[in-house]
């Protein structure tokens, strides 16, 4: 079974995503953006999927992440405003997609599933 890590400061967003996908796949979560660092430094998983807003850690984080794991394949949810198109740019050399909130939770399953055969 594939193994997905679910970041998102928001525990309800890391719950649903929990029971969303939980049939699926081997889901873990955290709400905390320094112990996913850690786990993606000792954890073995094949997808993260990111809720967070545009920030400089969250940029560095991703950047950190393709450097140490260019194959695993991030997700990143956030809601767009015009005053991240900057950030937008950036953040899009080190992760596979965007998805803008609110998303179509199916449509993110179709391309996890594309990202994971």
């Amino acid at each position: 079974m594939k193994k997905i890590v679910v970041y998102s400061p928001d525990s309800n967003i890391c719950l649903s995503m929990f029971m969303y996908l939980q049939s699926d796949y081997n889901v873990t979560t955290t709400t905390d953006i320094t112990v996913l660092s850690a786990m993606t430094k000792c954890v073995d998983f094949d997808l993260l999927i990111m809720d967070a807003q545009p920030s400089n850690n969250v940029e560095t984080f991703c950047k950190e992440m393709k450097e140490e794991h260019p194959d695993i394949p991030v997700i990143l949810t956030y809601v767009y405003h015009d005053n991240y198109k900057a950030f937008d740019l950036n953040i899009r050399k080190y992760i596979s997609s965007v998805f803008y909130k609110p998303f179509d939770l199916y449509e993110v399953s179709k391309y996890m599933t594309s990202l994971l055969m």
